[in-house]
């Protein structure tokens, strides 16, 4: 499986930081069902998340930033 080019990630999102970190937190929620053995399949988690991102199947969202005056 060959994971999107940056190019393609990001017509979805135009912050690479925010796509590095949705797919990095992804690729952790994938893994944390995996046995300690399974561990050097990481990169296939990444892979797998960064395919997700790219179907669509998790979107990135913001937290409304407020302020002390609020």
């Amino acid at each position: 499986m060959v994971p999107p080019s940056l190019k393609d990630l990001m017509k979805i999102s135009d912050s690479k930081y925010a796509i590095v970190v949705a797919v990095a937190k992804r690729a952790r929620m994938l893994s944390e069902g995996k046995r300690k053995e399974e561990d050097w399949r990481l990169s296939s988690m990444v892979t797998t998340a960064l395919e997700e991102f790219n179907q669509g199947k998790f979107k990135i969202t913001y937290k409304k930033r407020t302020t002390a005056n609020e």
